[in-house]
């Protein structure tokens, strides 16, 4: 079963994005895609005009703009 399907948003500069919604809805696969943590199965992420799901990008540079806090922490 797919969790994440038909997702599409944008951030631009200065902003903050807040994600919520019920226990297992998708929040951290798909902030765990975004970061390139979890390889989505279909579709792409762009993030400054770089696809971050290619294989072939540099993730740790893209990850210097990317903020991410675990719920576990």
């Amino acid at each position: 079963e797919k969790v994440l399907k038909g997702i599409s948003f944008e951030v631009k500069k200065g902003e903050t994005k807040v994600i919520i919604g019920p226990s297992g809805t998708g929040k951290s696969t798909l902030l765990r895609c975004v970061n390139r943590l979890t390889i989505p199965d279909a579709g792409r992420i762009w993030l400054d005009g770089i696809e971050i799901t290619h294989p072939k990008t540099d993730i740790n540079k893209a990850r210097q703009s990317i903020g991410m806090v675990f719920q576990d922490f």
